[in-house]
């Protein structure tokens, strides 16, 4: 049943009536909208999708390590039936180890438990405060963990998603290089700072530039420091200066803008089912005044753009002319890079984290439906 749009902002005297009608208006415009949105992973041909064989086995040691973690029974139990984050895990690193794969997944669920305090929906949505206590105390448990003199117990009353995250981390830390694992602590703040900073935005008076949520996104999103987890996965160490070297730069960051797109397209039935209308597809909508079809092909059009320009940037890398085994490190960094656009593609056409399986047809197509449960 859907709900009474009047009376979801009827308590916010506070706002401009501007902005209450710019949302209203917007939900109005794609309410019980349905569209056929055409694989993504036929926009990007060149990089394939593998799967890690040991999902079910994974699963079952994830199924007796959930009873363990501090977090609503409701929450795991609703992450674990829609989520597969083990799945997740096995399309990312599809040659990594049966052991790190457990660790790699419960990573993913750390993420997506931990990322839904502050979502749309979670405890801390609308508690500015509260965000910020816990983006801190997360902060403290990755500077713990992985900074120059590592303590891996968590402080006394710890909430949940900061106690788990101490053995992961320790795991972590322990298959990874002295410079991967720095560079996986500045990725981790990063990404803390940039879930506070979304937070911000959906609290905003206006819907945000699309072109503005994108960029921010870009810069903060979660994807990044599971990239560098493809070291610890493969077992090497990507040298400083090849992953900061600026076709590398490039690579890492146009991967990133691929995911973010598409998990804006896929994503969108279920944030428009909670009003979270940060979502680039909306948001073009809402600039350009266009319909949401118009507004899902601008997405698809910028999928297409930014692979053209990641497969263009290899050619860029500094690529050894006699060590063959950093040749070998580059090549898998950058399938590792890939791996995050394709991995969250498979993923969600596999899951019902976004969408129901009845809405996927034999051609990777999904139906979406913008009209609420």
């Amino acid at each position: 049943m859907a709900p009474d749009i009047d009376h979801i902002w009827s308590t916010t005297s506070d706002v401009a009536t501007s902005s209450i009608d710019e949302r209203k208006n917007l939900i109005k415009r794609a309410l019980n909208q349905k569209v056929l949105v055409p694989s993504i992973l036929s926009l990007m041909p060149e990089w394939p999708s593998e799967v890690q064989p040991d999902v079910d086995e994974i699963n079952k040691e994830i199924d007796e390590w959930l009873p363990t973690v501090n977090v609503a029974e409701k929450k795991k139990a609703k992450h674990r039936a829609r989520g597969n984050y083990t799945l997740l895990t096995a399309v990312y690193y599809p040659h990594c180890k049966k052991d790190k794969m457990l660790t790699l997944s419960k990573f993913l669920y750390w993420i997506f438990f931990w990322d839904d305090e502050i979502d749309t929906g979670g405890e801390l949505t609308e508690d500015e405060e509260g965000t910020l206590q816990c983006c801190q105390e997360t902060l403290d448990c990755i500077d713990d963990c992985l900074g120059p003199n590592p303590n891996f117990t968590p402080p006394p009353n710890s909430r949940g998603t900061v106690e788990m995250f101490y053995p992961i981390l320790r795991d972590l830390r322990a298959g990874l290089g002295p410079v991967s694992t720095e560079r996986l602590r500045l990725e981790l703040h990063d990404y803390v700072n940039g879930v506070g900073k979304q937070q911000q935005v959906r609290q905003g008076d206006r819907l945000p530039d699309p072109w503005y949520h994108f960029q921010i996104r870009s810069d903060d999103v979660g994807v990044i420091p599971s990239i560098t987890q493809n070291e610890y996965a493969m077992e090497f160490e990507l040298p400083e200066y090849v992953r900061r070297h600026e076709a590398m730069e490039f690579i890492v960051q146009e991967c990133t803008k691929l995911t973010v797109l598409l998990n804006d397209v896929l994503s969108l039935q279920k944030e428009f089912r909670v009003s979270q209308l940060e979502n680039i597809v909306l948001l073009f909508m809402n600039k350009y005044n266009i319909s949401l079809n118009k507004a899902i092909d601008k997405v698809l059009q910028l999928i297409r753009e930014h692979y053209a320009i990641c497969v263009a940037a290899e050619e860029r890398l500094p690529w050894s002319k006699d060590d063959e085994k950093l040749n070998q490190n580059i090549r898998e960094y950058v399938r590792g890079c890939h791996r995050l656009a394709t991995g969250t593609a498979y993923w969600s056409y596999s899951c019902e984290r976004y969408f129901k399986q009845s809405q996927v047809n034999d051609k990777w197509e999904v139906l979406l439906d913008l009209s609420y449960e």
